[in-house]
């Protein structure tokens, strides 16, 4: 029987060099002083068939006089890349290699990567920088990262994108936060590409549900936020919906698990089939659990709004019930209280979209959600991807006339 792993990865050299070969990449990458302490383990993969690998590595380093840390390496094919990093050549490859501080996409990493450089970040917009902590709450190598700064009085988040970016992550923090309940900026620079967001009190949804006793927030507060958004001035730009992501879902999904193949690409078919195009507003466009602040059981901020943008107002719906089925099926110390939330939810949504449509999207946005288990390289990555796959069959089988 032929290895799955061996046969992906002959098929896509790059792709398996990277997955399999971190260590000697980052090792043949290091300057003296640094040495590598432990086994690279790939945490985070963007795979383009044909174009683009990009793998995020943990790994254990120690440097001269300073002891043991654990680092965030990345390595990446098929890109152009900016001079001064490090470039391995395997085979007529050549693999750029960069630890995450120093990622020659987003130059402002170096500024929020520990506490003596983010305090002096602090420092310029006129916060005191006593006991300065830094946790690096997330990080997409070479796009976009945010940190989690404090101090003893204050706390903040640093969101991190390309230079280029940031005026326009500027302008619709400023175009927004009059209308809807988002951090306020409190200073940016455009050389860094860096933006000082505020934190706003409370806790995502997603945590507040896998807590033993939720005060959860009533599904209208969740429509009412989207609200909050449609009268501010956006500046135009329209993102492809999900029933339009579903191909490329599809393809990735085929790619890396052939067995899938022809299950994804009926489901993506089957969907695009019964669509039907929704009225373009306003939207959040990537809105879920983990991007709503909830606080004593009430809907108090909405994060991450680099996505807002023209868009239908059934995929926000829809992508928040496929990731309560996601969290659900991946906390199951929890799935009982997430679906009969998640069951609230539906009611209501079915009272201000139509039913079919909205259960058409949910099996979209799950099939995108199908790719995570490969991208975050879950243990047994496969069965994962098999098991979303499943739940966005069943959503569409809910989507026929003679279910809703």
């Amino acid at each position: 029987m032929i290895d799955p792993d061996q046969s992906l990865h002959e098929s896509h050299p790059d792709l398996g060099l990277l997955l399999t070969g971190g260590s000697a990449l980052i090792e043949a990458a290091l300057d003296g002083s640094t040495t590598l302490e432990s086994d690279v383990r790939p945490v985070q993969v963007r795979f383009v068939p044909g174009r683009t690998v990009v793998v995020q590595y943990s790994a254990s380093v120690s440097t001269r006089g300073e002891g043991k840390r654990v680092e965030t390496f990345v390595a990446s094919t098929g890109q152009t890349i900016p001079a001064q990093t490090a470039v391995v050549s395997h085979k007529g490859t050549a693999i750029a290699v960069w630890v995450a501080a120093a990622d020659p996409f987003l130059p402002g990493m170096r500024s929020v990567s520990s506490p003596r450089s983010a305090g002096q970040l602090l420092e310029q917009i006129g916060i005191e920088a006593n006991d300065v902590t830094v946790r690096r709450r997330a990080y997409r190598p070479g796009r976009r990262a945010v940190t989690e700064i404090r101090t003893a009085t204050a706390r903040v988040f640093a969101k991190t994108v390309r230079p280029e970016r940031v005026a326009g992550l500027q302008r619709l923090h400023t175009s927004l936060v009059s209308h809807a309940p988002i951090p306020a900026s409190l200073g940016w620079s455009e050389t860094s590409g860096i933006a000082v967001l505020q934190a706003l009190e409370g806790q995502t949804l997603r945590e507040v549900m896998t807590t033993d006793a939720p005060s959860l927030p009533p599904p209208a507060n969740l429509t009412d936020l989207l609200r909050t958004m449609r009268h501010a001035e956006i500046p135009a730009r329209t993102r492809p919906g999900l029933v339009q992501r579903v191909r490329d879902h599809a393809s990735l999904i085929a790619t890396i698990t052939p067995t899938l193949s022809e299950r994804t690409h009926l489901l993506a078919r089957s969907i695009e089939e019964a669509a039907t195009p929704d009225t373009t507003r306003t939207i959040h466009g990537d809105f879920h659990a983990s991007q709503i602040i909830v606080n004593r059981g009430t809907v108090t901020g909405l994060v991450d709004i680099d996505t807002v943008g023209s868009g239908e107002p059934t995929d926000d719906l829809a992508n928040f019930l496929a990731h309560l089925d996601a969290v659900a099926s991946a906390t199951p110390q929890s799935a009982n209280q997430i679906m009969n939330y998640g069951a609230e939810v539906i009611r209501h949504f079915d009272g201000i979209t139509d039913p079919r449509q909205l259960r058409l999207r949910v099996a979209a946005a799950l099939l995108g959600y199908a790719t995570g288990p490969f991208r975050v390289q879950e243990h047994d990555w496969r069965a994962a991807t098999e098991a979303r796959l499943a739940r966005a069959e069943h959503w569409l089988a809910a989507a026929s006339p003679t279910s809703t």
